[in-house]
């Protein structure tokens, strides 16, 4: 079976610092034993090797964290409100915001989405009514969540990695908004992600044959690529790979001869 283009890309790329000494990597082991704490999503603790699954393993727990920093503030509003039998609700509230100035999230229309394993509806009342989370039913997600939880890929798709949570960036929408493509600056990849927030593809750039990379204009010049792929142009994609200077014309001529049929992208 011949490889496809992506395989013989990820293979002949050149060398450079691995994601392993990355800071997202660093931050995963750190926190992953947080994912054992939420089984829906304890699949994506041993993505060690799996740089995507590292990515959307992260969400997951800076929303945890997201999390614990919103009930760390509500208790300690909540025993000042045992303690004194007052509160002032926009005092509160405020309060709660300003805690939020530092933590990551995604902006969807006019909402911020600090929990992303939490619904639009869930968040909101986070962020602008946090009161009701000392009063049932509410009181009981703060240390009985797991039923509550959602999956943020399908609910939110690609939407979701253009945001604080990740360090990619969006290099532009399908025309049929079904799929995004994103950058990674530290990794020189750029990962097509549809709307249910999964992995299509992945394309490394730069090959072992290039001595002297390129690096300058790079949103720029892998827009033409992006646009040979969503158009399903297999011949253009490699074109414009070479003339972005992304990969060299040694690479160029074996995608051509080894991989996968004209109609494959």
């Amino acid at each position: 079976m011949s490889q496809t283009l992506y395989q013989l890309l990820e293979s002949k790329k050149k060398m450079r610092t691995s994601f392993e000494r990355s800071e997202e990597y660093s931050f995963f082991l750190k926190y992953r034993y947080i994912l054992d704490k939420l089984p829906r999503f304890a699949f994506l603790y041993n993505s060690d090797h799996n740089d995507f699954n590292i990515m959307r393993a992260n969400i997951i727990i800076r929303s945890y964290l997201n999390k614990n920093v919103f009930e760390k503030e509500i208790a300690s509003l909540e025993a000042y409100q045992k303690k004194t039998n007052e509160i002032d609700p926009a005092a509160f509230s405020k309060t709660i915001m300003e805690k939020t100035l530092d933590l990551e999230f995604y902006q969807d229309g006019k909402n911020r989405i600090f929990i992303a394993f939490f619904t639009k509806v869930l968040n909101n009342i986070y962020v602008n009514d946090p009161m009701k989370f000392l009063f049932e039913p509410y009181n009981k997600i703060r240390t009985s969540f797991t039923e509550s939880l959602i999956d943020p890929f399908d609910t939110y798709g690609y939407k979701l990695y253009n945001s604080s949570f990740t360090r990619l960036v969006l290099v532009k929408e399908s025309p049929n908004h079904k799929e995004a493509a994103f950058f990674h600056y530290d990794t020189d990849t750029i990962y097509f992600i549809n709307d249910q927030g999964r992995l299509d593809a992945k394309l490394v750039l730069f090959d072992k044959y290039i001595h002297h990379p390129q690096k300058t204009h790079m949103l720029e010049r892998i827009s033409e690529v992006v646009d040979a792929y969503f158009a399903f142009d297999r011949g253009r994609m490699i074109e414009t790979l070479h003339n972005n200077k992304f990969i060299s014309g040694k690479l160029m001529s074996i995608l051509r001869k080894t991989t996968g049929g004209d109609d494959e992208i």
